[in-house]
């Protein structure tokens, strides 16, 4: 049977790291790179193979027969049937955890098993997209790309003791503030599921946070001054939002609000391209070879890329500032999310295909100039302004306060 699944939240610490420990880290990370890749590598050449069985691609086409005709005992055999051919390709979560367990021999005093086996998880996770019809492409880590390492319980592998990181002989202190309040009563009255150590890039290189999953509903944020909420509780008022790609209206019976969604992310795009720019000519100034004649990089071959000082010192600014970016709106998010629900906690919303809204148009069309119209749609809208988060924590806060979000039909 499926475990049940309980409500969690996210406390982040700061981890005290000194020069031996961050080298530490680093490795650490590098040879989860390394596993990640092996191991999505391993699951895209028995996902290729399982494309070519015979047998399995006459059991999908008996599938989607099956479902045309609405019958469901046919689908349900025939999907027990695709399970048991995925099986035998080794295409299922717990064989990819074998696979890694394996590969992890080489490093097992640096990668503990449960951290290992999240790993492949991860890895299973996209690779079942599309498996499952989900997805188009799996990707590979790039050079310092993963961002984050967890556990799968806070008994083994990465363990929070007291004021601590335990991970495989590595003991690392964690920050916490005196006067913050939500971190030292969410630790006290919460079990922690388990640990996330989580690296972030910063001007002067990359620094290492630590994240406690802790189960149950968060405590509510108070003013360290006078001891009130941040926000007045929600009234059990409906309200109601229509949310576009860039922009979000809300009515509720006490007020109205029509705003821009994060309109402070222009300037954060503009310093963005220009760094981006900076760091291709860096490129093509150190690896030259690298590119064709018309200054597009070579295809077929293998390429090695050379990494300058100042490349790297670009690459951090620009990954700093898409983390500052990242921040802002998350908390420009939150603070729309509380202002829609102070106007009330039962929310309705338009159920938004965002994903659909990103994609490319597939049909061509001309307008009445005869010109062809073109094929972009929302995508770098969508991107920019993240209107699907701000449904997603207008939803765990309602949750949280005792209301609901409900997703309408447009």
């Amino acid at each position: 049977m499926a475990k049940s699944k309980t409500a969690s939240f996210v406390v982040e610490l700061g981890l005290v790291t000194h020069q031996n420990e961050q080298a530490v880290l680093d490795k650490r990370f590098k040879i989860a790179e390394k596993l990640y890749n092996k191991v999505l590598y391993h699951a895209q050449t028995q996902l290729t193979e399982l494309y070519k069985n015979r047998r399995y691609q006459d059991v999908l086409a008996e599938r989607r027969l099956s479902i045309k005709a609405n019958d469901k005992n046919r689908v349900t055999a025939c999907k027990k049937e695709l399970q048991a051919i995925q099986k035998t390709f080794g295409m299922t979560e717990y064989a990819l955890h074998a696979y890694i367990g394996r590969m992890r021999e080489a490093y097992k005093k640096r990668i503990d098993s449960f951290t290992a086996q999240k790993i492949a998880s991860t890895v299973w996770t996209s690779v079942s997209s599309l498996l499952y019809g989900k997805g188009k492409k799996v990707r590979f880590k790039k050079f310092g790309q993963l961002e984050s390492l967890e556990g799968k319980s806070n008994a083994t592998g990465m363990r929070f003791k007291g004021d601590r990181l335990e991970w495989n002989g590595l003991i690392l202190p964690v920050t916490i503030r005196t006067n913050d309040l939500f971190v030292q009563q969410s630790l006290s009255l919460h079990r922690v599921k388990y640990c996330r150590i989580v690296r972030k890039a910063f001007k002067g290189g990359n620094q290492y946070f630590l994240q406690l999953v802790l189960e149950g509903i968060p405590p509510v944020k108070r003013n360290n001054n006078t001891g009130m909420s941040r926000r007045n509780p929600a009234p059990n008022a409906e309200v109601g939002i229509d949310i576009g790609t860039s922009t979000v209206a809300v009515v509720g019976d006490d007020g109205v609000i029509l705003k821009e969604l994060f309109p402070e992310g222009a300037s954060y795009d503009r310093a963005i391209h220009l760094l981006q720019r900076k760091m291709d000519r860096s490129r093509r100034a150190t690896n030259p070879a690298n590119f064709n004649v018309d200054g597009t990089v070579k295809q077929g071959v293998k390429l090695t890329w050379v990494r300058s000082k100042n490349y790297m010192e670009i690459m951090f600014r620009l990954k700093d500032l898409y983390r500052r970016r990242a921040v802002a709106l998350k908390e420009a998010h939150n603070k729309t999310a509380n202002a829609i629900l102070a106007l009330g906690n039962q929310v309705y919303v338009e159920d938004m295909d965002f994903r659909a809204l990103m994609k490319r148009a597939k049909e061509t069309t001309v307008n009445k100039n005869g010109r062809f119209n073109r094929k972009k749609r929302y995508g770098k809208s969508v991107g920019y302004h993240a209107p699907a988060m701000l449904v997603g924590i207008v939803k765990q806060k309602a949750l949280q306060e005792g209301g609901t979000l409900q997703e309408v039909d447009t």
